[in-house]
């Protein structure tokens, strides 16, 4: 059985701070909080970066910022094997061998081997002592003082990931303690989660607009919710915890290039009416046009 859509409300929290009142002074100058606003995905088509048809909802997570907020851009560079390169190995890997070999023809030489073996035999000389007396024999082997210098080459860049830890109280003037702490984060875990509609048919979970709010210094519009992680802490209230330490970890779904971090994704994010309408006329998304990033524009984007 699908899932009913979460209700169109706000979660903010705290309650007693405004996160659009710019005040002269008090507690509400200079705050930053977190808005994170879900959307139910309700297709993907899979070419190049990927088209997602969502549709938009009016809930909305409103916490007030941790005091770090803590991004991290990772790209993979790899030394290039250049033809230089590889023989310089090759000769390593010979000298390395001819060393080998011409130690083992030089205790082979030096040891009767057939000997140790008959004495082995019959003496139960162990195999420490036939190592031992081997390691006498054989000889140094030759490294080769061999290096070429290999450039860097770009390989892949990590999706973009931002963590948020949370502090979450129960504030008494402003609801239960189920309104302030619980409800939030169960409804969180439900929304980042898959739901069950058949034997082998599931929902997709849902994507996420991360932004930081009044100004939109970080901006995420296309990501999942890959972790959450409360931490209930005491004293305990009539069975309720009083605070709670809230862990979330959100992926970007989008490839990362100069344009996403410009623009905030290059998927292509198209409406329901928009998939509707594709469908009815036995159509897909396409991505064969190559986005061309400009600043202040989004190319390829449908919203």
């Amino acid at each position: 059985m699908a899932r009913n859509l979460p209700n169109q409300i706000r979660y903010q929290r705290p309650m007693s701070l405004s996160p659009w009142a710019s005040k002269p002074e008090g507690t509400g100058n200079g705050s930053v909080w977190i808005s994170m606003k879900p959307r139910k995905i309700l297709d993907q088509f899979s070419k190049g970066a990927g088209t997602i048809a969502t549709q938009e909802l009016n809930t909305e997570f409103v916490f007030l910022a941790p005091l770090n907020l803590n991004e991290n851009i990772v790209h993979h560079w790899e030394a290039y094997e250049s033809v230089a390169s590889r023989m310089a190995q090759k000769v390593r890997s010979a000298v390395k061998l001819g060393s080998e070999v011409k130690g083992m023809l030089k205790v082979g030489k030096e040891m009767n081997l057939a000997d140790i073996s008959k004495s082995g035999e019959s003496e139960g000389r162990s195999i420490e002592s036939f190592v031992n007396t081997a390691y006498k024999y054989a000889p140094n082997s030759r490294i080769p003082p061999i290096k070429v210098d290999t450039p860097l080459y770009y390989t892949n860049s990590d999706r973009r990931q931002i963590v948020f830890e949370f502090q979450l109280f129960h504030e008494k003037t402003s609801g239960t303690p189920e309104d302030m702490l619980i409800n939030p984060i169960k409804e969180l875990m439900k929304l980042s989660s898959p739901d069950l509609k058949s034997d082998i048919n599931i929902e997709f979970p849902y994507m996420w607009t991360i932004k930081t709010i009044p100004n939109e210094f970080i901006k995420y519009t296309t990501c999942a919710l890959t972790s959450v992680q409360p931490t209930w802490n005491s004293p305990y209230i009539n069975g309720l915890p009083s605070s709670v330490n809230l862990m979330c970890t959100f992926t970007d779904m989008s490839p990362l290039y100069a344009g996403t971090i410009e623009t905030g994704s290059i998927i292509n994010v198209i409406s329901e009416q928009e998939a509707k309408a594709m469908k009815a006329q036995g159509q897909r998304p396409s991505n064969d046009e190559t986005p061309v990033f400009k600043p202040g524009k989004r190319v390829n984007e449908r919203h």
